[in-house]
């Protein structure tokens, strides 16, 4: 296994103070584990910059929950890194992401209905690095806003790091360690 040591015992100062405010603003969300904050702990600074920006995607964004979702668990079935579906599967469900579409993703299938297969289409085109046609871009910002589109984007970005994190340094799945 290819973990990095948990940090959170040794921390002092300002990086006990970091990991007191992302166990506390977690704990606050019902979550009960450090995931991929755990090894990023390392780097107390850098780990207080991800996790800021993971809660707001998970908890602040405009996109619709649902939709968010749906780029997650994209995400993790792209990657096969199996901490973020076990880490989201239930949250994708309380968001009202329909059980068809969670089993359509787990399966790699690629035809959704509608917002998702402008969604999907979007996620695809930042995976590969493209430029996203102007059809589905209007289509997109129409539907979510301009601030939609980027946080779509952003989010195949974000978890991209995230799933990095996840595989390179071995963090169990959710309820199996921290």
């Amino acid at each position: 296994m290819a973990t990095l040591p948990d940090p959170t015992p040794a921390l002092q100062g300002e990086g006990r103070k970091i990991y007191d405010d992302i166990r506390t603003r977690l704990a606050a969300k019902g979550v009960d584990h450090l995931g991929p904050y755990l090894p990023l702990l390392n780097h107390p600074e850098l780990a207080k910059y991800i996790e800021r920006l993971g809660y707001y995607y998970k908890y602040e964004a405009k996109l619709p929950r649902d939709v968010y979702q749906f780029v997650v668990l994209c995400m993790a079935k792209r990657s096969g890194v199996a901490f973020i579906w076990a880490n989201h599967i239930a949250a994708a469900r309380a968001a009202g992401l329909p059980q068809a579409i969670i089993d359509a993703i787990d399966k790699g299938d690629t035809a959704f209905p509608e917002p998702f297969d402008l969604v999907s289409g979007i996620a695809t085109e930042a995976f590969a690095y493209r430029s996203i046609p102007q059809d589905p871009q209007d289509r997109c910002i129409e539907r979510f806003g301009t601030e939609g589109l980027l946080e779509i984007v952003t989010l195949c970005g974000f978890y991209t790091m995230i799933a990095m994190v996840n595989a390179c340094f071995d963090v169990p799945l959710p309820h199996q360690g921290h």
